[in-house]
């Protein structure tokens, strides 16, 4: 998988990865938050039937920090789910998928 990179400023929920996208392993995951305050972080798998699965939810990361999920952390089916991340405000985070 080629690295995907991804700046999310909102609370709106942003697929990050498809279902069907060819993703059969994740190295690794960073978010950072690159703003002043707090972010409270959603990351989760949907699947088809709409289904939701948190790996994070509802997470707390400071301002100036960076969160990194190992391949045991974040890896998952790309045949069946989708990977969303949401915000629960407007503080922006970057997102880097290797």
């Amino acid at each position: 998988m080629a690295q995907q990179v991804f700046k999310i400023l909102n609370a709106t929920d942003v697929k990050l990865i498809s279902i069907g996208d060819g993703v059969s392993v994740i190295k690794s995951m960073t978010i950072a938050n690159v703003h002043t305050g707090a972010a409270t972080i959603d990351l989760y798998l949907k699947n088809a039937a709409g289904t939701i699965y948190y790996i994070i939810y509802k997470l707390v990361l400071p301002n100036g920090q960076t969160l990194k999920l190992d391949s045991d952390e974040v890896s998952f089916d790309n045949r069946l789910y989708d990977l969303y991340i949401n915000l629960a405000g407007t503080t922006p985070v970057d997102v880097i998928i290797n």
